[in-house]
């Protein structure tokens, strides 16, 4: 329980009462195994949301609720580590300049283009969801927060320190296995046959990616497990759109 809910505060801005304990850095690294679970808290947040709101208001005027929710809800928290990510990466340096890049806590043009491409598409999805899709809210933000551990467990760090260090350091095969097999059985159970979908194009997309930028870098850091979850949102919505049931 108390790995819930270190998980849940560091990744959402629910206002929770602080630990009387104060947390340490193997249980802050611990509490990854239940990252799922509070992407599916979130999920569930926004699901009722537009069950309520999509009753009022028009599509358009939704999917900007919703995406809006969800970054208060999150704090824009993965947006960071995107936009980091994103400057570093479409700057065409060498890897050593990449990274240098990368930790510059200022936010360049190649940020603010990813950014502005990123937001536009996925209130484009989000507006585009009717009552019937609405499922795909609890799929996306569960899957997203398992799907980025791909690149956590089967690739090295590429910072001798860092947040996403210690969660590299931690992470094990066998939970993350368990707990992709658990995720993989929500999305169909909530989703059906778009959650299988969503799933797959999802690991695909993470494996290669971690794989190229890996290969790169030679690791990944935690600006990119956040650009990860990012966009494995996006591409959970993508996919699972055209065979979500319309009636």
């Amino acid at each position: 329980m108390r790995g819930f809910l270190i998980a849940l505060t560091f990744l959402t801005r629910l206002p929770l009462p602080a630990p009387k304990v104060e947390v340490t850095s193997e249980e802050f690294s611990l509490s990854y195994r239940y990252y799922p679970l509070v992407g599916l808290i979130i999920g569930l947040l926004l699901w009722l949301l537009a069950k309520a709101l999509t009753l009022y208001f028009p599509a358009l005027v939704l999917g900007a609720l919703l995406l809006v929710a969800e970054l208060m809800l999150t704090g824009g928290l993965h947006l960071d580590g995107f936009m980091d990510s994103m400057d570093g990466l479409l700057s065409a340096r060498s890897p050593e300049r990449i990274l240098e890049i990368m930790m510059d806590s200022r936010i360049g043009a190649h940020a603010c283009m990813a950014l502005f491409g990123l937001l536009l598409l996925k209130f484009a999805l989000l507006a585009s969801l009717t009552p019937p899709q609405f499922s795909i809210l609890l799929v996306m933000p569960m899957l997203s927060r398992w799907v980025f551990q791909i690149g956590v467990v089967g690739f090295p760090y590429a910072r001798p320190q860092g947040l996403g260090k210690g969660i590299h350091d931690t992470t094990r095969w066998i939970p993350f296995l368990i707990n992709g097999c658990l995720v993989l059985g929500a999305s169909f159970f909530l989703s059906g046959f778009a959650g299988l979908i969503a799933f797959g194009v999802c690991v695909i997309t993470v494996t290669l990616l971690a794989s190229r930028i890996s290969s790169l870098l030679g690791g990944l850091t935690g600006d990119l497990y956040g650009a990860f979850i990012e966009l494995s949102e996006v591409g959970c919505l993508l996919a699972a759109l055209p065979f979500l049931g319309k009636a």
